[in-house]
């Protein structure tokens, strides 16, 4: 008969959790337990920024969520994952691959860049959730901050668009194409002061809240027609033709005084006082499409501009 041999196995002295290492596994196992359901694009990806702490914002199913590690930073929470399991509700915090606040602070999009990391987002009552469970005086500024400057600029826009829309934009664009047509400036040097104004890297970056201001700051936006940029083009192309008519005429003129030609009179007419008049038509022309600039090389812009833009 083979004796058996029984395989022991030692077994260490199992001693009861402390509340805090109990606390701390719930709440590991509670972070585990989020999804993550896609990536943050950079483009929906805007910061806030609190007493020059940032606050990194995204948007998802038309709700503005906040990143949790940034609101923990600035409540001073020394264990966000534990802070979040304690205060916050488990439907109201998500995960979401994120681009490093680097590369959002410098746009960067390329893909050795964007190297996204794992990063929890909360969404509204779960911010002040943590907001009135915190002990620091700063709470109470950051609640202010969110109350009075963040949620108005939110409901001001209609939406959670942080940053100027592309319509905004456009506007901007126009304010300081005016500008440099008004005080003679260069484009860098009004964009430059522009960004040193209101502390931003770009004028895309300019918070929706600051939009009026920053187009009062610039000046002003002249009222457009009801034109098209195609009709401004046309316009802009038929003065070009106009002008190029009128020099030729102006040359002619000598030829026909010499010859004693009855058409003088006409041939100096259009020479002289249409010039007055397309002098004029310049000027609007110039004012109405000093927002456009040509895309590339081969646009039709490129045939006009430089003839109605020429001083």
């Amino acid at each position: 008969m083979v004796g058996s041999a029984t395989n022991t196995i030692p077994v260490r002295e199992i001693r009861p959790l402390s509340r805090c290492s109990f606390e701390l596994l719930i709440a590991h196992s509670k972070w585990d337990n989020y999804k993550i359901n896609e990536d943050v694009e950079m483009s929906n990806l805007s910061i806030f920024n609190f007493k020059n702490s940032p606050v990194r914002t995204t948007e998802i199913n038309n709700q503005i969520w906040f990143l949790a590690n940034d609101v923990c930073s600035i409540l001073e929470y020394k264990n966000p994952r534990k802070a979040i399991a304690d205060h916050c509700k488990s439907k109201g915090v998500t995960k979401r691959y994120t681009p490093t606040l680097c590369d959002v602070t410098k746009r960067d999009t390329t893909s050795k860049a964007r190297k996204s990391q794992e990063m929890v987002y909360i969404n509204e009552p779960n911010l002040f959730r943590l907001i009135i469970k915190s002990k620091q005086e700063k709470a109470v500024l950051f609640e202010e901050w969110v109350m009075e400057e963040l949620l108005p600029t939110i409901r001001k826009t209609g939406s959670y668009s942080l940053t100027i829309n592309a319509e905004q934009q456009q506007q901007i664009q126009q304010a300081v194409n005016e500008r440099v047509y008004r005080t003679g400036e260069r484009h860098q040097a009004v964009y430059s002061k522009f960004h040193q104004q209101f502390r931003i890297p770009r004028y895309q970056d300019l918070p929706a809240s600051k939009f009026d201001e920053a187009i009062q700051w610039l000046g002003g936006v002249h009222a457009r027609s009801g034109l098209s940029d195609d009709d401004w083009y046309d316009l802009a192309w038929l003065y070009k033709v106009a002008d190029r008519m009128r020099s030729q005429i102006e040359l002619v003129e000598p030829a026909l005084r010499a010859l004693d030609s009855s058409f003088v009179s006409a041939f100096h007419s259009m020479a002289i006082e249409y010039k007055r008049n397309l002098r004029s038509a310049k000027l609007i022309i110039e004012r109405e499409t000093a927002h456009i600039k040509a895309k590339n090389i081969i646009d039709k812009w490129n045939r006009v501009l430089a003839v109605i833009r020429h001083h």
